[in-house]
């Protein structure tokens, strides 16, 4: 007896949710860590930097 196609969608459904579940999570960011890497962008990217307003006058 072959599956219902019903059965093999539900089955990939099943695989595809544990490989979701057990991916590995990344941590989340903190609100120091974010104005960090901010900073570091922003002083290694000068048009980034003058779009976030940290221009230096000349």
């Amino acid at each position: 007896m072959s599956m219902k196609k019903t059965d093999l969608y539900k089955n990939l459904a099943l695989v595809t949710a544990q490989r979701m579940k057990n991916s590995a999570k990344t941590p989340k960011l903190t609100a120091a860590d974010k104005a960090k890497s901010k900073k570091e962008l922003a002083s290694s990217n000068p048009l980034l930097a003058s779009l976030m307003g940290k221009t230096k006058a000349k």
